[in-house]
């Protein structure tokens, strides 16, 4: 089999687990696009519900419309932090004199999602057998079934990993485009992302203190 032969066989749902640095650079070479659109809309999605989880949001709405609302504004949030994220990394990218281009970062970025993508079959287990306590401060049935909780900690421990495993994912993947280690795009990702929280907070403090009065 000739080296070609086996970057084809490449498939990012799996290859990007183990392989990022690779299948990122497949990615930029080929100028291949398949699957990122679908990437930031799941990985959006799951992060609206990792939040109703957080926030107990199902104290006031229920499990169905919590779904619902995922589809619609999940979508919206990833496509909207997969822009700003990617157009951030770039800025800081130049900043310290890094050379990649925005489209670049916006593949590298979405590819390293695929880990948060699978972890939407956890949510899929946990509806199933959690319903609308997924989303409540209390969790009655739960904590009467000594498997369900067994279920829900195994299943909040899978995702913690998984959330981990994105994390190395997400630092090789952009190690890859701007052709460092892994380590200094963490430092860079860390940086970019303390940055972001800056402008915000200087951006929305005035509002916060409008409507604090």
């Amino acid at each position: 089999m000739s080296y070609l032969d086996e970057e084809k066989e490449i498939k990012p749902w799996l290859s990007m687990w183990f392989k990022p640095r690779k299948t990122v650079r497949q990615y930029l070479d080929s100028d291949q696009s398949k699957w990122i659109w679908l990437l930031v809309i799941f990985s959006g999605i799951k992060f609206f519900l990792d939040n109703a989880d957080a926030q107990n949001v199902g104290d006031k709405v229920s499990a169905g419309s919590i779904l619902f609302l995922s589809m619609f504004f999940g979508s919206i949030i990833g496509i909207i932090q997969w822009l700003i994220m990617s157009a951030s990394l770039a800025f800081m990218g130049k900043f310290f004199d890094l050379h990649a281009t925005w489209g670049q970062l916006r593949k590298a970025i979405s590819l390293s999602y695929i880990p948060l993508v699978w972890g939407l079959l956890i949510w899929i287990v946990k509806i199933y057998a959690f319903g609308q306590e997924n989303f409540t401060a209390l969790t009655p049935t739960i904590d009467a079934s000594i498997p369900l909780l067994a279920l829900i900690v195994l299943c909040y421990l899978l995702n913690y990993l998984i959330l981990c495993w994105y994390v190395i994912v997400l630092s090789k993947s952009v190690a890859e485009v701007y052709d460092i280690s892994a380590w200094g795009a963490l430092g860079l990702i860390i940086l970019t992302i303390i940055v972001l929280s800056v402008a915000c907070l200087i951006l929305f403090l005035p509002f916060i203190f409008i409507f604090a009065k």
